[in-house]
């Protein structure tokens, strides 16, 4: 067991960086939806026009 160790240590090490990695990307990807959601916030602030009609009425039979 003891000549494992050195497999064992590098296995966490590897996995530390992998999440650590994994971890920046959900970090960034947070920040970008929070700027998107700010910038459509903001166009949603707006007031709407007026739907429009979807053209004359169809005659029933």
């Amino acid at each position: 067991m003891p000549d494992n160790w050195s497999f064992v240590l590098a296995a966490y090490g590897l996995a530390a960086l992998v999440l650590g990695g994994y971890w920046r990307r959900l970090l960034r990807l947070e920040r970008e939806l929070v700027a998107l959601e700010r910038r459509r916030g903001a166009t949603r602030d707006e007031p709407r026009s007026a739907p429009t009609s979807p053209g004359p009425p169809i005659p029933r039979r």
